[in-house]
């Protein structure tokens, strides 16, 4: 089932979603595959006893809030015989012998030019190049200012350049070589903070929920005033949107029909779509499809374009012959059956958009309430091609703001769809204080071209508050022109530091 990132994770439900990325990060800090565990179970340890603060009062994200526990730990490590670092810190590259080690481990060969560079140079370049951050976001990080930081990251591209022929691009295709594609997170789920973290997060738990049971108590013991009626308590709140049982893939679906336009809106003949992955010896494709989670929402399911084989233009060089199922639930609890190979271009647009959709219900079901801005769904939105501009005022102040990443389906798919659910990440206090800074200097301008045009397969969003209470809409396709609440000729332009900061929390490559 598909899931919002910008709902509040559990802990374990974060490890498991992110602790990947950070030993991603933390093995090309430390090069070693155990040291990297324990650098990263280090990290863990120190945010769970805080979790439930983090989680509520997240300003800065968990993203931030992990990868600076991250740091720190890393930069207090103590290596034995470690040379003398800029700034006069240790070295975090063990002194080795270059020739004996390479001859032994090509691996470690591959190292030598991120081992040829101080523990703070090594840090700096993996956080830039590595996980996209700004140079002021990682001046927060290493509690610095903007100019050393600099200086250490041109010093070191300086040192590679000189010493091993890499330019910058040359170092980015490196760090990506070496750090594994997805190293397993069962280590840090089965040990994932130490045991005096533990005991100082269960006794928070415990005196917080004593706090709460006894002014339950207290509160129960004072009695309303005369005359009142007690109201009922309100019901709670929904976690999760009630699914037809009578479409599900592990039932029979019978024999596929052949696909017929459908009026829209689709949401007046069916209640939910699923598509089903044919598993026969026949099926042409046997790649992941869309998480077992019918399409329900009626926004999501108008969303959704059938068209029969024959329809719209000509189609890419895509596998042909069967791959899945579409089911359709009607009103009146019949099941329709499609096979792909009736729809335009055997159905590789409709799953594409069945992707879509799947993913935009699940961030319709929780926009967030109080401070905390959500993701609600981009589908169904409205635009005014023309617009009045300018809607972002110079000096204009944020408050708070989440940026959100939600996936977009191409008319006429060029490779096989795979799904993508809808990101979401709140920016942090330096992160707010640097889009304030840029605000500052210009806001939004009338243009004549509007929309900046279709960049990756995502539309970027950045919901804010500002300080008169306005919650504006901010989004682009390519990332750096932003349309202002929906008007596409009232553009602002997002400097390069705000689109590395946000392709770093929203973890867009």
């Amino acid at each position: 089932m598909a899931e919002h990132v910008v709902d509040r994770p559990g802990f374990d439900e974060y490890v498991v979603a992110r602790g990947g990325d950070l030993l991603r990060t933390a093995w090309l800090l430390v090069g070693e595959e155990q040291a990297s565990y324990r650098l990263v179970r280090t990290a863990l340890a120190r945010a769970w006893p805080q979790w439930s603060h983090l989680a509520e009062h997240g300003a800065g994200s968990y993203d931030t809030d992990l990868r600076r526990f991250l740091v720190q730990a890393h930069l207090r490590r103590h290596h034995h015989g470690a040379g003398p670092d800029v700034g006069g810190r240790k070295s975090s590259a063990p002194q080795r012998d270059p020739l004996t080690d390479n001859e032994k481990d090509p691996h470690l060969h591959a190292l030598g030019p991120l081992d040829a560079l101080s523990r703070v140079e090594r840090t700096i370049l993996v956080l830039v190049l590595f996980d996209g951050l700004g140079v002021g976001q990682v001046a927060d990080l290493l509690d610095d200012d903007v100019g050393p930081v600099r200086h250490h990251l041109r010093h070191a591209l300086a040192v590679l350049n000189d010493r091993f022929g890499l330019d910058e691009r040359g170092v980015r295709g490196l760090l990506e070589s070496l750090a594994p594609d997805d190293p397993p997170v069962d280590l840090l789920l089965s040990a994932e903070v130490a045991p005096s973290a533990r005991r100082r997060g269960a006794w928070g738990w415990l005196f917080a929920v004593g706090a709460v049971a006894v002014t339950a108590l207290v509160v129960s013991l004072v009695p309303g005033p005369p005359g009142q009626v007690p109201g009922p308590a309100p019901a709670p709140r929904p976690t999760a949107r009630l699914v037809p049982s009578a479409l599900s893939c592990r039932s029979s679906p019978g024999s596929p029909a052949p696909p017929r336009p459908v009026e829209p809106p689709l949401s007046a003949s069916f209640v939910a779509a699923l598509v089903c992955a044919r598993t026969d010896d026949d099926s042409v494709w046997s790649g992941p499809l869309a998480p077992d989670d019918p399409v329900t929402d009626a926004l999501a399911l108008d969303s959704l374009v059938l068209e029969p084989r024959g329809a719209g233009s000509a189609c890419p060089d895509l596998p042909h012959g069967p791959a899945f199922r579409l089911l359709l639930l009607g009103r009146d609890g019949t099941t329709t059956t499609w096979a792909n190979e009736g729809l335009a271009c055997d159905g590789w647009p409709a799953l594409a958009q069945v992707y879509v959709a799947t993913a935009e219900q699940a961030a319709r079901s929780d926009p967030g309430d109080g401070d905390f801005l959500g993701c609600p769904t981009a589908l169904g939105r409205t635009v005014d091609p023309t617009g009045t501009g300018p809607g972002l005022r110079r000096g204009t102040v944020l408050v708070s703001a989440t940026a959100c990443l939600h996936p977009l389906a191409p008319a006429r798919p060029s490779a096989i769809p795979r799904f993508r659910q809808v990101r979401g990440n709140v920016l942090g206090l330096p992160d707010l204080a640097h889009l304030n800074e840029e605000l500052a200097r210009a806001g939004s301008r009338r243009t004549a071209k509007g929309d900046c045009g279709q960049g990756p397969a995502y539309r970027t969003v950045i919901r804010a508050r500002t300080e008169t209470g306005r919650v504006l809409e901010l989004s682009s396709t390519c990332g750096q022109e932003f349309s202002v609440d929906g008007h596409l000729r009232d553009s602002w332009r997002a400097d390069p530091e705000t689109r590395s900061m946000l392709r770093a929390l929203l973890n867009a490559n």
